[in-house]
């Protein structure tokens, strides 16, 4: 009886036993069945994601400025990258070391060709060649295309099986997209630049040419820059460029302020302007920057620019009052982004005219108390070489796919009349008596009539309240031929330390980039 009870009682374990594990079996092959394929799966293999071949960036000729070229990543199973974006040697070196778990993957590597030239305007890309920065970034949804995936499968112990290393799938190739950007060009921009930022022992500066009939932006110089090659090794600021950014344009403005008086009504060519050493607006004392040697009591607007007069513009100023000088500077573009291609562009500072301080009219006639970026300024004074016609920076020229199936082509989208042509002619007359009579002279081409205007503008102190002694912003900005303007070109310098003054910091070198873009494009020379 006793065994009977013992067998029993086995017996039950036993099918209890049985029953507990065909109810594991159940729930491991059947129930939960995917569950664990997908961990037992997870476990075996790894998906390794590969950057697509990433589109090229090429100037208005097609020289390249960006490209990728092959380049070999080690790869540790289990564990992931090892080392990236080698030679092939080097790579194969390191799988040396542990053969059964290393391996050499192809990838592609971003390289500048032209290193350091026009490197804020194209930018890097990270590792996984995902665009930071400039155009890099700005157009990445175009350039990085679809990347690929690869797979491998590895034993117990993480060592890859012999042909495990797979490919899932393709990656698709980025678009080609074509700047407006003129490597010869923009090589000029750089050199003279850099020279007299070098001989004036300036902090930075910057030089931009646009096509004054299309907009096209032809060099985009801004020093000192990087090496996209080895942008790790510099500091960021140097990555970011400076033409995106605000500053008080000084003198140049008081070219907007007299066109917008003469398209108001409020001047016109023969009005004469106070002689005034000083001027007070708003209870605000407004001083010339320089002696004036006046030769009457009073000066013609010709006069006044020529010899960049504050007080004189201040005058202006307050004859167009601020509701009509604010809409002429909103109808110039200033306020507002040009949208020419790069991310980070700023607006500039511009303040509706009901919330102006009592001297900000008189300020602004000259080109404080508002903020602008130097694509504003050199877009504001195509006007004057377009017969009043608006045109706007254009950095893209085309975009397109290795198929030919995706084309997209950039142009003016609208050009918009801001000034009559007539005014628009009496301006470039005046901008033309600057570079004959006035603070221009060192601006002249020969053969070409250039028009031109100087700028001098203290800079802000850093808390905002005020302006720093002995610092300065100098800048110039011109256009040629006088018949019919093919190139507009502004130079700006920071901080020089030589010398404040436009004219002998900046125009030298607008008359060697200019110069040499009119005979590059072979322009027709005026009748002098």
């Amino acid at each position: 009886m006793e065994n009977q009870k013992r067998i029993l009682s086995l017996l039950i374990v036993f099918v209890v036993l049985f029953v507990v594990v065909i109810i594991r079996l159940v729930d491991l092959q059947i129930i939960r069945h995917n569950f664990y394929e997908k961990i037992s799966h997870e476990q075996r293999t790894r998906l390794i994601n590969l950057a697509a071949q990433r589109g090229d960036i090429l100037d208005r000729n097609g020289d390249l400025l960006a490209t990728s070229i092959d380049s070999y990543s080690v790869y540790e199973h289990r564990k992931g990258w090892l080392q990236r974006k080698l030679a092939l040697s080097d790579a194969q070196k390191y799988q040396k070391e542990d053969p059964k778990n290393l391996s050499i993957i192809k990838e592609k590597k971003r390289v500048y060709p032209k290193n350091n030239l026009a490197a804020q305007i194209i930018g890097f890309v990270g590792v996984d060649n995902q665009g930071l920065s400039g155009f890099e970034g700005s157009c990445d949804e175009f350039l990085r295309g679809q990347e690929g995936r690869l797979i491998t499968e590895s034993d117990p112990r993480g060592r890859e099986l012999y042909g495990a290393l797979r490919e899932l799938r393709p990656g698709v190739d980025g678009m080609q997209i074509t700047l407006t950007i003129d490597q010869n060009i923009q090589y000029v921009a750089e050199r003279e630049l850099e020279r007299q930022i070098k001989e004036t022992r300036a902090k930075s500066g910057m030089c931009i040419v646009m096509d004054a009939q299309t907009g096209e932006l032809l060099a985009l110089a801004s020093k000192p820059d990087f090496n996209p090659n080895a942008y790790s090794k510099y500091d960021r600021k140097l990555w970011h460029p400076r033409y995106l950014d605000p500053f008080e344009p000084g003198s140049t403005f008081k070219v907007i302020t007299v066109a917008a008086a003469l398209e108001q009504g409020a001047a016109t060519l023969k009005t004469r302007l106070k002689s005034m050493d000083r001027i007070t607006v708003g209870g605000k004392v407004i001083e010339n920057s320089h002696k004036i040697d006046w030769l009457g009591r009073t000066v013609s607007i010709s006069e006044m620019l020529e010899q960049s007069i504050n007080t004189c513009s201040a005058q202006l100023g307050l004859l167009l009052g601020p509701n009509h000088f604010y809409n002429y500077i909103k109808a110039f573009g200033f306020g507002q982004r040009t949208d020419f291609g790069l991310w980070g562009e700023s607006r500039g500072i511009l303040r509706h005219w009901k919330r102006w301080y009592k001297p900000d009219i008189g300020m602004i006639s000259f080109g404080q108390s508002i903020a602008v970026t130097p694509l504003q300024l050199i877009s504001a004074f195509s006007v004057f070489a377009n017969q009043g016609v608006l045109v706007k920076p254009i950095l893209i020229k085309r975009i397109e796919s290795n198929d030919g199936k995706f084309i997209k082509v950039f142009a003016q989208d609208k050009k918009e009349r801001v000034i009559s042509a007539k005014v628009a002619d009496q301006v470039k007359g005046l901008m033309r008596n600057v570079v004959l009579k006035g603070t221009g002279k060192k601006a002249e081409i020969e053969n070409f009539a250039v028009c031109g205007k100087t700028g001098t503008a203290q800079k802000v102190a850093p808390n905002g309240r005020g302006y720093m002694k002995d610092r300065y912003i100098t800048s110039f900005i011109g256009f040629a031929p006088f018949d019919n303007p093919r190139v507009i070109t502004l130079v700006i310098v920071d901080e020089p330390r030589t010398s404040i003054w436009a004219e002998t910091v900046c125009a030298p070198v607008f008359k060697e980039v200019t110069e040499y873009t009119l005979r590059y494009f072979n322009a027709k020379p005026d009748m002098l």
